[in-house]
């Protein structure tokens, strides 16, 4: 009992700290992680680490990036862009598909390197099921 007791304590103190990290650096431990948990506990090759950083680097736009790219789709929806911000939104559009596509490149290499299908290696690294995560 005493050593369950241990280990929840370690996985608490484990989650708290994963928890307070910097996006940047969270992106970088699920990745990792991701990689130890889906190829057999660290089996990972170089190369599936860089496709998984791949795929997590592409999943979305940078927290304020990605705010924006939200509020003007929004405007976009109401016909309420200016201009210059309908520019924005064309130029972060296309941003997105290219951060989509290399994503999904390296998804669709990943899967079968691993002999599986893209929708059930998302599902086993963590990542959402829906093609556009944006």
């Amino acid at each position: 009992m005493a050593s369950a007791t241990r280990r929840k304590s370690a996985a608490d103190e484990l989650f708290a700290r994963v928890t307070r990290l910097p996006a940047a650096e969270l992106r970088e431990f699920e990745t990792r992680f991701a990689a130890w948990r889906t190829n057999g506990n660290g089996g990972a090759t170089a190369h599936e680490i860089t496709l998984l950083q791949t795929i997590q680097q592409n999943s979305s736009l940078p927290t304020t990036q990605q705010r924006r790219f939200e509020r003007l789709r929004r405007r976009h929806q109401s016909e309420c862009l200016t201009g210059p911000e309908e520019a924005e939104l064309r130029s972060l559009w296309k941003r997105v598909e290219q951060m989509n596509v290399s994503r999904l490149c390296a998804l669709v290499e990943l899967a079968q390197r691993r002999g599986t299908d893209v929708k059930t290696l998302m599902r086993e690294c963590g990542s959402t099921e829906t093609p556009d995560v944006f």
